[in-house]
């Protein structure tokens, strides 16, 4: 039943992919790491066009706040400190800005660190 001018359309649903999905493509904008990579399955997928990002992991709590796991590869000589703290706010604003949602959490963990650039 339309109230005054407006109609409603019906829901909107978004799977906790599309979340990790813009993590994932948000990380590319951090210099010098990268989603920890995950053996020759991994690299075959990705040269398949597939887009999969094994190395992130989203939950939903009982109260329906989401948090994030990422795990990662840093280039080595950088300051891993101040690089977690600049992919947290680079994936939370990038989840703001497309979903209007505010993550309970961004857990990054760091499993390699290469001397290859990322």
């Amino acid at each position: 039943m339309p109230l005054g001018n407006e109609v409603d359309l019906g829901s909107v649903h978004i799977h906790k992919k599309v979340i990790g999905d813009i993590a994932a493509v948000s990380l590319k904008e951090v210099p010098g790491v990268r989603l920890a990579r995950f053996g020759f399955l991994g690299d075959l997928f990705e040269f398949f066009g597939c887009k999969n990002f094994p190395g992130v992991y989203v939950f939903i709590d009982q109260s329906g706040q989401i948090s994030l796991e990422m795990r990662i590869e840093v280039e080595y000589g950088l300051n891993i400190s101040l690089l977690a703290h600049q992919i947290q706010n680079k994936i939370q604003e990038a989840v703001q800005d497309a979903l209007d949602i505010e993550l309970k959490e961004i857990n990054i963990s760091i499993r390699s660190v290469d001397k290859r650039p990322a």
